[in-house]
């Protein structure tokens, strides 16, 4: 395989990419000059040096010089400590801080669940979520904030299935998003009104 067609082959490997236009994103780079594709070769051979993987929340954070294990977001004492919501992934994470509606802390689960799936377990971080759960005692709700789609919803049953006996061990409550986001939508793409509708009539 010659170099153009084993570049695009990685191109297609991102989500939602195609054959076609993973063919669009290498021509692009052939018409770019030399320096805007060493500069982007560069930062690709790098990410692992300047990013982290927050060991709270599970989130990609850039850290700089300063390798810290925890993301700022888990960091600030001025979030709400007896709130943690779910998501399916850091755009999630991204969207819904965007908002500006929701204060608490995250758990970023790193995936959803097909519905056939025959080891659930393995498509997300639900122990490391079952463990911050019976660790941290600041944990008053658990909030699941995971797309309305059928692999979302999966998501949510497993998710909410296996949380389910620590959470009434400890009194916490475990609450969905409510009316606004609909049928099919994913969480990043969800606007901030329809967030903030969906939170405040969470149940």
């Amino acid at each position: 395989m010659d170099a153009l067609n084993k570049l695009a082959e990685y191109f297609s490997k991102f989500p939602g990419i195609g054959p076609r236009q993973a063919d669009r994103f290498v021509f692009s780079l052939l018409r770019r000059n030399a320096n805007f594709r060493k500069e982007l070769s560069d930062l690709i051979l790098h990410l692992s040096d300047d990013v982290s993987q927050c060991t709270d929340c599970f989130r990609y954070f850039s850290h700089g010089n300063v390798p810290v294990k925890v993301c700022s977001t888990c960091r600030l004492t001025t979030r709400d400590t007896e709130s943690l919501m779910i998501v399916e992934k850091d755009a999630d994470f991204e969207n819904i801080e965007k908002s500006g509606v929701y204060h608490g802390r995250y758990f970023i689960l790193g995936g959803t669940i097909p519905v056939l799936e025959k080891d659930p377990a393995s498509r997300i971080r639900i122990n490391q979520l079952m463990s911050r759960i019976e660790t941290d005692n600041s944990i008053k709700e658990v909030i699941l904030a995971l797309s309305v789609t059928p692999q979302g919803e999966q998501t949510h049953t497993y998710t909410s299935l296996q949380i389910k006996p620590i959470c009434e061990n400890k009194g916490i409550k475990i609450t969905s998003l409510g009316r606004g986001v609909s049928t099919g939508t994913e969480l990043e793409y969800v606007d901030s009104d329809t967030i903030a509708n969906a939170l405040s009539n969470r149940h």
